[in-house]
This record gives C-alpha cells, sequence and structure tokens, in this order.
C-alpha cells in the first residue's frame, strides 16, 4: 500500500470541483503532475520516489500522447494537461522530478473523453492534511502591481482536521494531502 503526498489549492475547491476535504475521508480523483525536469531514460522499470512534500523523483513510460495531454506511468498513472516534450512519444521512458497535484478539473470535465484516454481516477483516504503556513512575501513589480510569494526560507506547514478553502489563509490556502489508495 502506497502513501502519497498530493498538492491542493483551494481554488480548486472554489471552483466548485470538489467540496473540502476532511481526515479519514474516502475520495476519487486523478493525479496531475507538473515536471520540474524530464529527460529520455535507458531505465525500463517504473519507480516514484518522495524528495519533499508533493515532489518526486520518478522513472516513467508514457502511455498515451497528443497535442495537448500526456500520461506518465510511473508505478501509478497521471496526466499533464500542456503539449509534451518532444521526446515524449509514447513508449518512451522518462526520468525526471514532478510534482503531484489533485486533477482540477481537466481530467474529469473533458480528457477522460478523449479516445485511447486511460483511467486516471483513483480511490484515495486522506490520512492528513497539512496546511502551509509559509509566510507570505509581498514584492513590487517592475511594470506596476504587486507579487505575493511564499517565504521559502521559512516554510512550515500546520497539521488540519479538514481543509477550509474559503478562510483558511485568507482563501489563498494551500495543502498536502497524506492520502493512502484504497483496493489497490
Amino acid at each position: 500500500m502506497s502513501t502519497f503526498f498530493i498538492g491542493l489549492d483551494s481554488w480548486i475547491i472554489q471552483d466548485g470541483n470538489y467540496a473540502d476535504f476532511q481526515r479519514g475521508q474516502e475520495a476519487t480523483f486523478a493525479l496531475e503532475f507538473y515536471p520540474e525536469s524530464a529527460k529520455i531514460s535507458r531505465v525500463r522499470r517504473p519507480s516514484f520516489q518522495r524528495i519533499e512534500r508533493s515532489r518526486y523523483r520518478i522513472n516513467g513510460r508514457v502511455v498515451f500522447s497528443t497535442p495537448e495531454v500526456w500520461i506518465l506511468d510511473f508505478g501509478i498513472m497521471a496526466y499533464e494537461n500542456r503539449t509534451p516534450p518532444p521526446f515524449a512519444k509514447v513508449g518512451s521512458w522518462i526520468d525526471g522530478e514532478i510534482n503531484l497535484g489533485i486533477d482540477p478539473f481537466f481530467y474529469f470535465e473533458d480528457l477522460h473523453k478523449l479516445p485511447g484516454m486511460p483511467a486516471l481516477q483513483y480511490d484515495w483516504r486522506i490520512e492528513r492534511i497539512l496546511l502551509e503556513t509559509t509566510p507570505w512575501l509581498s514584492t513590487k513589480r517592475p511594470e506596476g502591481g504587486t507579487l505575493m510569494q511564499r517565504d521559502k526560507t521559512k516554510e512550515s506547514f500546520r497539521e488540519v482536521e479538514c481543509t477550509n478553502a474559503w478562510e483558511d489563509d485568507d482563501r489563498r490556502g494551500s495543502y498536502e494531502l497524506e492520502c493512502v489508495m484504497v483496493g489497490k
């Protein structure tokens, strides 16, 4: 039984795609990945190793690809809703670092209808919920306006019983859900 840490931003709940999540809850959702790095791999074995939070070192095979979306199988399947890199052809093996997040809506609203699209939704039990409490930094932009970014030198999280997307961190809550796949 594998445990995954999966990122979730408040806007995904605020958009009405999911209700707030709570510890102990079972939920069904697909995973979207956000590559930090990706390159062709000579290793022909799916694997994943958690680096920190929802960031993973993976080795996976491209199992589906269109000009708009691609899917990696690294022991579990996840998609990126962007044009795949030129080397990411179906059957290619990829090594890299990714961040995992809950499907905001791309898969369950549209992508699942694509011909040949694999089933990507998994059943999960939410073991823990961590709310990011890292302070915000306000930086003035040269073109005007303000940019809000987390102060990564003071990164911190607090365990909570449930998400509260409408109130946590002034509606900007960012969470890490520690989840266990159910039924696998």
